[in-house]
């Protein structure tokens, strides 16, 4: 039997300036796909998305934090990656998104428009910008057993993501994320923060549930043409509903349980769609020692995009035998 494949799709936290950079200089198939979706993302945000990504006074190291700006390039590039690998002959059994990542696989099932997912994707930055607090989110490298022994330090926080064993996502006020990092940094715990500055998969999000959900009221839904999983319930989506996409931008994110969960059964073979090779590291730690089940990732952080989809080819070619 043949094991499946899952395509991955990471949220916010995972975009960078210029990422993509080099595929869409030398690739003329990743040009023509994120061009189109530049031209889909334009009337939404009345800008291009390109002149924003490729911003030459801006460095990859620069915080890529206006939320409707990078919400919209994270779906464009993985989109537009998605359609370059669908055009290499892989196809996807199974989608799996991360937070915002839930929308691009709803994108990719054909559960809804690219028009929409992109504006929806703006909209919802837009709606948090107005009407919810600035706040701060936080990568922790250590156990869980810090919430417990350590619990003081987390007040006015939330663990928003588990993303296996050892690293987690907290996210809450700015001033109480900045005092959580000065607090772990002096345990010497290792965190990073993350380029989002609202609350997402928190409470402080709620003031704008009605608008989203009016805003989800006028979409269309489809059945998925490729199954999807959600990292917000840890279970598949029968069926795309305003109450999902809700649940997968409000309720916290548990990518590890969801892996734990797909590869229960059986073996899978893990591509990240993502930018930055996040969710295919995280599998790797996910994955017991003496599993079968295998991951790989298309573009990373260090650039290199052609050597990088070279190198997917080789990897899933030798998964494939």
């Amino acid at each position: 039997m043949t094991r499946p494949t899952v395509f991955m799709y990471s949220g916010q936290g995972s975009q960078y300036f210029h990422m993509t950079r080099e595929l869409y200089e030398r690739h003329p198939r990743y040009r023509l796909w994120l061009e189109h979706c530049d031209d889909v993302a334009f009337p939404v945000l009345g800008k291009s998305v390109l002149d924003t990504l490729f911003d030459p006074d801006r460095r990859k190291s620069d915080p890529f934090d206006s939320l409707a700006d990078s919400n919209a390039a994270l779906l464009c590039v993985e989109y537009s990656l998605t359609r370059v690998v669908l055009e290499m002959g892989y196809q996807p059994d199974v989608l799996v998104g991360y937070s915002l990542g839930e929308i691009t696989a709803a994108v990719v099932a054909e559960a809804v428009s690219l028009e929409f997912g992109i504006s929806f994707a703006v909209d919802f930055a837009r709606m948090l910008a107005e009407r919810t607090p600035l706040s701060g989110m936080l990568a922790v490298l250590c156990s869980e057993e810090i919430l417990r022994s350590h619990a003081g330090l987390f007040v006015d926080c939330w663990v928003t993501g588990r993303n296996f064993d050892g690293n987690f996502v907290v996210s809450g006020p700015v001033e109480a994320v900045a005092q959580l990092e000065h607090a772990l940094g002096r345990e010497s715990v290792v965190c990073q923060r993350l380029p989002v500055n609202y609350g997402v998969h928190t409470e402080l999000i709620n003031p704008v549930e009605g608008q989203v959900r009016a805003l989800l009221g006028t979409a269309r839904f489809a059945p998925p043409r490729i199954p999807m999983v959600s990292c917000a319930s840890t279970d598949r989506v029968v069926e795309l509903t305003a109450d999902g996409i809700w649940a997968a931008m409000r309720c916290p994110v548990d990518f590890a349980q969801t892996i734990e969960k797909m590869t229960a059964d059986g073996d899978a073979t893990f591509i990240d769609l993502g930018p930055s090779a996040t969710l295919a590291t995280f599998v790797k730690y996910i994955l017991p020692p003496d599993s079968g089940s295998a991951q790989v990732h298309t573009i990373s952080r260090f650039g290199q995009d052609l050597n990088s989809l070279r190198e997917f080819q080789a990897q899933t070619a030798a998964i494939r035998g």
